[in-house]
């Protein structure tokens, strides 16, 4: 599993962005439905976060799966 930090997340929408620690630059997004063992509210503005990633083959691009809170 990679690491990484919570950038933002709307509970109101179910979505947001994460940083992973691996430093590429760009941030992942995160849907409420890839969520483990958290809630929506538990994700705010750097809380770190363990996840793994998936290419979303509709947008092109990677999002983070999997994601659970760092202990």
């Amino acid at each position: 599993m990679r690491t990484g930090t919570v950038v933002s997340y709307s509970v109101e929408k179910g979505w947001g962005f994460i940083r992973p620690d691996y430093g590429d630059g760009k941030d992942l997004f995160v849907h409420i439905s890839d969520l483990r063992d958290c809630a929506g509210a538990d994700l705010v503005s750097g809380t770190r976060v363990t996840f793994g990633i998936r290419f979303n083959k509709q947008r092109s691009k990677y999002r983070a799966v999997e994601v659970r809170l760092i202990d």
